[in-house]
């Protein structure tokens, strides 16, 4: 393998696991574990590439669970996702969740798909990262102390 190729894949490598630093610093805000914020991105993405198209209620992994805040922890995907022209509004439909009492949800299509794709792949990267750094942490030895 070249240098140069090298070289991009550890630079790629190293703005994901930057992205999944970020995460992990808004966990506090967002009270959502970042992997979890992770995760539903990776559900609406892969239902936007299966049907076409997808709506908040395609990221929810409980139809039926409350959440805090209604659901606006998910807003910033969409939000990150349509202002870089992966995603685009193409409709609405009415959620399935019980909680939201049939109410309107945008429904998203696909904007650019070579895009989504790589974002696909990029989230599952994330998540890879993320879970490797929590196993190191947990298996880890806890740190002895000198006492002097």
């Amino acid at each position: 393998m070249s240098a140069t190729l090298e070289q991009a894949e550890a630079v790629e490598r190293g703005g994901l696991l930057r992205d999944a630093g970020i995460l992990r610093a808004s966990e506090k805000k967002t009270n959502h574990e970042p992997a979890g914020l992770l995760r539903a991105e990776l559900r609406f993405l892969d239902v936007l590439l299966l049907n076409g198209s997808a709506s908040s209620d395609d990221a929810a992994d409980d139809l039926d669970a409350k959440h805090d805040d209604g659901g606006h922890w998910l807003g910033g995907i969409f939000l990150r996702l349509s202002r870089g022209g992966l995603i685009v509004e193409v409709g609405s439909v009415r959620s399935c969740r019980p909680i939201r009492h049939r109410g309107k949800l945008t429904l998203w299509g696909i904007g650019q798909r070579e895009a989504v794709e790589r974002r696909q792949r990029d989230v599952r990267l994330m998540l890879d990262a993320l879970n490797e750094s929590h196993n190191a942490t947990a298996e880890s030895p806890p740190a002895q102390r000198t006492l002097w």
